[in-house]
């Protein structure tokens, strides 16, 4: 059987570690998510399209989207 020894500037940097570890799963969740979408077929390309859309002023506000859509706020 092996025995470890850990210093004391093993012990800091394992507890910074371990204090990061929620922070890291939640980008790693991030990351992944980003790549199952921008793996959907024409994903960027839509995305290039919003982009110059938003670029010349083709948007709408959120109570135009809604009146466009049919839906009254008080519904949501």
């Amino acid at each position: 059987m092996v025995e470890v020894v850990f210093t004391e500037e093993d012990k800091k940097n394992l507890k910074a570690v371990v204090e990061e570890m929620p922070k890291l799963r939640s980008e790693l969740e991030s990351l992944k998510e980003t790549l199952e979408l921008l793996s959907c077929e024409g994903v960027l390309d839509r995305l290039e399209q919003s982009k110059k859309d938003f670029a010349e002023g083709r948007v709408y506000t959120f109570e135009e989207a809604l009146k466009e859509l049919d839906i009254d706020e008080e519904e949501l």
